[in-house]
């Protein structure tokens, strides 16, 4: 179908062990896309997408559309004008409710190891690990990681927390779950904080706040899960039509997705 209605740009979603099949054939025939994180169930499979994505110079883009929020705008900001001095730590949590509404949205095969490829790591762990090193610039590697199933009793962990290190030295804590207990209410448990030897920055209700030595500033910007998506796949249209690259590449998912390997493989995971 796609062959023969030739789209200009395409949204690619479905089962994450699809996914690099269906990439390799929308770059083979020129179709620029976005695809859902990671493009893959494993780091080799998303690398390989990246390689051939780079090859052919295809427009190829992957929704991380945290780099785009207050919180990550300000931060580097910030970072640009050294307001924070020595950076310590990052932190990035997001814990989202049960596991149980997948099933209720028709896709249960996020429950199915062999289909998505993990569970709360793949799907929102990658996001902050992307954050991370979109704001500092750095690359990372994983220091430790824990996996846990025992709310939800599921083949995929309902629970993960990863530390990395950037390479001078900022430790970045990853903390992502389905263990919010408050489905069907769809709200989420966030965390988004850098902290320097001279400020921190945090997401507070509302805003962000900016916190130092005689300082307590409080800047509206309010945060939400699902809003910033549709302004990612605007800022892709854009690019696009001016003929620029993407904001995030397949490569970005690549990277990504290899540490969430490394830390499965930290976390005893095989």
């Amino acid at each position: 179908m796609i062959d023969s209605t030739k789209p200009e740009f395409v949204i690619a979603l479905g089962r994450h062990v699809d996914m690099p099949e269906t990439a390799r054939h929308l770059i083979n025939v020129g179709i620029p896309f976005l695809m859902e994180k990671p493009m893959g169930t494993t780091a080799a499979a998303v690398a390989e997408i990246a390689d051939l994505a780079e090859k052919r110079d295809a427009w190829v883009t992957v929704p991380f559309p945290n780099r785009q929020t207050p919180w990550a705008q300000k931060a580097r900001a910030m970072i640009a004008e050294n307001e924070f001095g020595q950076i310590s730590h990052i932190v990035f949590r997001i814990i989202r409710p049960t596991m149980q509404r997948y099933v209720e949205w028709d896709s249960p095969w996020m429950l199915d190891i062999a289909a998505a490829g993990g569970g709360a790591l793949t799907n929102l762990g990658g996001h902050g690990m992307d954050m991370a090193k979109s704001i500092l610039g750095e690359d990372l590697t994983v220091a430790s990681a824990v996996i846990s199933n025992v709310v939800h009793a599921t083949e995929v962990e309902d629970y993960a927390l990863a530390t990395l290190r950037s390479t001078s030295g900022v430790l970045v804590h990853v903390e992502v779950g389905y263990t919010m207990p408050t489905w069907p209410e769809n709200n989420s448990d966030i965390e988004m904080k850098v902290a320097g030897e001279n400020a921190m920055l945090r997401v507070v209700p509302g805003g962000l706040n900016i916190l130092g030595s005689g300082r307590d500033e409080y800047i509206e910007a309010p945060l939400t899960v699902t809003s910033s998506y549709p302004g990612f796949v605007e800022d892709c249209l854009i690019r696009l039509g001016r003929g620029e690259p993407p904001a995030v590449t397949a490569r970005d998912c690549a990277n990504a997705v290899h540490l969430i390997g490394e830390a499965y493989r930290l976390a005893g995971r095989v």
